[in-house]
Formats: structure tokens, C-alpha cells, sequence
């Protein structure tokens, strides 16, 4: 598809799926499409989170060094998101909570606490390092804690270690580390001022990544976790572009208007705009990308846990999610945005459906059913994008209830979702960071 103003286009083909996806598949055109609230019926918002939450604590810092300070603020941070814990209010803690002698479990037993998390991290004179050190105590098993790990860290990896210390010490609680060392990309923007943005997993630290002369769209971290994007200048096609500045051509010639990774970065999936609809093509790199699927309109590439392709497209009516090539979402239903959850309990399949004027997230089996709603009435809520520990999920929301609009975290078997930023936009991506440079200190 050769356009010569690809966002007007783009805008165009999205508003004409519904009628197109009428044509693409088997049956009568004239029947009566399912009405939206039929198909989803009585379903309500999963709410496995009113179970009992174990309550922990994180101790109090005993040092002013700002190292200690973004060690415990990240610390509270994440223990708070990942939505495992019920959390006591620093306010609520006892002033005898610590002492030079060591922790007194004893004490928080009377506040109901079952773990302590004390984290601490000290600069070393001298060296351009940071020693960070976690410990959890169960205050049913006494003084000694459970959980003892130290490592020296480079000082400018300090925030990103914090996050992986963490992680570490939800895994001594839960069984499995958290997902926090990470980060996230998305679009956000309109008209020509889309930039494609990186952000922590906890909202810290949003950053415009694409250039301003650049209308940006899906962008996606690649091979040598470098982040790519597609982007239009001066009204041309939409071409692939890389941090380092790179931009890509490709075999197939149209504007290009999704792109994935695989998890081990070892295929890439392109959706390319041919003739009158989009078209799906994947590869080992760029230079070899072969059709993937005969569905039309074939956007939100995406690939499951176990590397299987997934996308939405077109359905009989409206829009449809489909893995290796089979529809997953039931028809009727406008669903987009898939995303891949590999949780503890299973792969969960989420997906953003049209309802109303409303968008309600929705979560199934890896090949559809056993369906669940996580979002309702609360607005618009799209593009959701799983944690690498495949417990939680972000989204966008518009609600104006609870905290107002923005960019939300949580857990995928129910809560209250969090917000962690109050930037709206699409395209979600949540990917775990690259090795870091921690050396472990042994006790």
C-alpha cells in the first residue's frame, strides 16, 4: 500500500474493518451479527484478589545516603504494585521497630505482620559502586532472617538493580521472583506528535525516545534489546526505525503499522499495508519475512509464551484474535490488542473488547474460552501488556473514577488496579531488562 498521507489511511482502514471482516469469512453476509452484551452475558470482573493478602512490612531506614533512600522507596514501590502483599503504612510502625542489636520480630507480630523486608544500599568510598543488601524475616520463625543476599552494583545501575533485588526478595515470599526489573514502550501522541516512549515498570521516568519529526507508532524492543519503531516523516510511508538511529527497508513494499519480537528475539512479525487491507509477515530478520496468514487486516502482531504467532484481524464481524492462524475470540465481539500472560496457573490470553462506548479488558485460555472480564464500566481500557513474571498486566484506562486516567498495573486473577503514570497512549509493550552487572557478595 503505497499512501501518500498514511495516518489518514490507516484512520480510514480501521473505521471500514467491520464491514470488510464481513466478507473474509464463511457464512451468510446478510445475518444478524451477536450483539456484544450477549456474548459476554453475565460475565463480571474477576475479583480473585479478595482473598487475604499476607501482610509484611518494610523496616525503616537507619541511614540518610540517597542510595538507601531509592534502595527503600523502590522497595516499597514494587512490593506495593505487585499486588501480593497487603502492605503496612510506614505511619503504623513501631518506633522500637529497629535497633542497632538487630530486628525484633516480636514487636510486629503485634501489628499482624507475617514477613519483615529490610533493604538497605551504601556507597563504597572510593569506588563508583553501591553495596545493596535485602533480607526477609517470618516473624512466626524469630530473629534470623530466611532470606540474606548482598551484591555491589555499579552506582549508575543502582535504580535497575533495586528493582532486581526486589524481585528477588517477592520470589523468597511468593516462590517466584517479581517482574519489576523490566520496562515498558508505547505510542503516545497525536497528529504529528507521536513519539514512541520508554518508561520503568513502576512509572519512573518517562522518556520521549523517537524524534519529534517522526509520527511514531507500535514500537517494540528487538534483537540487542534495542528499541524499534515504526514512523512516517513528511507524510511518506511508515518505515522501521531503531534508537541508534537505523531505519529499515523492506521486502514488501507499504507503510508499516505493527511489529513484534519474539521473547528470545529470534523472529520478528510485521504488519505491512498491501493493496486494500494489512497484511502479516514474519521472519528471522527483516530481509526474510514471508506471509504469515491470509487473514486481512492484520494488526497487533504478537507472539505467545511458547513462540506461537498471534494478531487481530478480521472476523465475519468486526475484529477477531487469532494464534497460528485460528480465531480465539468469540465473533461479534471488536477485540484488539492481544497479549500473552504466562502465569503461574497457565497462559492467559488478554484482549481489549469493544462495549458500548466503553473498552473492557478481557482474559482467556491460551485457544480461547474459559473467559473472564478484569475491567468494567470504567471507561476505556486498551492495549494491555503482560509482566515477564506473567502475574500482572498493564493497560491503559480513561476512567475519570478512582485515580483518573493513565497507565495502570493489575494483578491478572483480579484487584484493584494501580496507577503508576498518568500518560495515556497505545501499543503497550512490557519486556524484562537485559542482564545486569550485580556482583554477589556471599555472607
Amino acid at each position: 500500500m503505497r499512501l501518500k498521507r498514511p495516518i489518514l489511511a490507516l484512520t480510514a482502514l480501521l473505521s471500514l474493518l467491520a464491514p470488510l471482516g464481513v466478507a473474509a469469512q464463511d457464512g451468510n453476509p446478510s445475518d444478524t451479527p451477536p450483539k456484544p452484551e450477549d456474548l459476554l452475558g453475565n460475565i463480571v470482573v474477576v475479583a480473585g484478589a479478595t482473598r487475604p493478602l499476607p501482610r509484611i512490612a518494610v523496616l525503616p531506614s537507619r541511614s540518610f545516603d540517597m542510595e538507601d533512600v531509592t534502595m527503600r522507596m523502590v522497595a516499597r514501590r514494587d512490593l506495593d504494585l505487585c499486588g501480593e502483599f497487603e502492605l503496612l503504612p510506614d505511619s503504623e510502625a513501631p518506633e522500637e521497630a529497629q535497633s542497632a542489636e538487630g530486628v525484633n520480630t516480636a514487636i510486629w507480630a503485634r501489628k499482624k505482620v507475617e514477613a519483615l523486608v529490610g533493604v538497605s544500599a551504601r556507597p563504597i568510598e572510593g569506588q563508583d559502586k553501591v553495596e545493596m543488601r535485602a533480607r526477609v524475616y517470618l516473624v512466626a520463625h524469630g530473629d534470623k532472617p530466611v532470606l540474606d543476599r548482598r551484591f555491589v552494583v555499579p552506582a549508575s545501575d543502582l535504580r535497575a538493580e533495586a528493582h532486581r533485588l526486589v524481585d528477588i526478595v517477592i520470589g523468597g515470599l511468593t516462590g517466584q521472583n517479581g517482574g519489576f526489573a523490566s520496562h515498558m514502550t508505547f505510542a503516545s501522541g497525536t497528529g504529528k506528535l507521536r513519539r514512541a516512549f520508554t518508561i520503568d515498570a513502576d512509572g519512573f521516568d518517562p522518556k520521549p525516545v523517537s524524534p519529534t519529526d517522526q509520527i511514531a507508532l507500535a514500537p517494540a524492543y528487538g534483537k540487542g534489546e534495542e528499541l524499534y519503531w515504526s514512523a512516517s516523516t513528511n507524510n511518506g510511508e511508515y518505515k522501521i526505525r531503531s534508537a541508534s538511529g537505523n531505519t529499515f527497508d523492506l521486502p514488501i513494499k507499504g507503510s508499516v503499522y505493527g511489529l513484534a519480537f519474539s521473547k528470545d528475539r529470534s523472529q520478528v512479525a510485521v504488519s505491512i499495508g498491501v493493496d486494500d487491507t494489512i497484511k502479516l509477515f514474519v521472519g528471522p530478520d527483516f530481509a526474510s519475512l514471508q506471509p504469515a496468514t491470509e487473514v486481512g487486516m492484520a494488526l497487533r502482531p504478537t507472539f505467545t509464551p511458547s513462540g506461537k504467532l498471534a494478531f487481530a484481524g478480521a472476523g465475519r464481524w468486526g475484529q477477531r484474535i487469532y494464534v497460528d492462524g485460528k480465531p480465539i475470540s468469540p465473533d461479534g465481539l471488536f477485540a484488539s490488542a492481544p497479549t500473552f500472560c504466562n502465569h503461574p496457573d497457565g497462559v492467559r490470553a488478554v484482549y481489549a473488547v469493544g462495549v458500548g462506548k466503553d473498552t473492557d479488558l478481557i482474559a482467556t485460555g491460551e485457544r480461547g474460552g474459559d473467559m473472564v472480564r478484569l475491567t468494567q464500566g470504567q471507561g476505556r481500557n486498551g492495549y494491555p501488556a503482560c509482566s515477564p513474571d506473567g502475574r500482572l498486566v498493564a493497560f491503559f484506562s480513561t476512567r475519570t473514577s478512582g485515580e483518573g486516567p493513565g497507565l495502570y498495573i493489575m494483578r491478572l486473577d483480579g484487584g484493584r488496579p494501580k496507577r503508576i503514570s498518568t500518560l495515556l497512549g497505545d501499543s503497550l509493550r512490557w519486556d524484562a531488562l537485559p542482564p545486569g552487572r550485580a556482583v554477589e557478595v556471599k555472607n
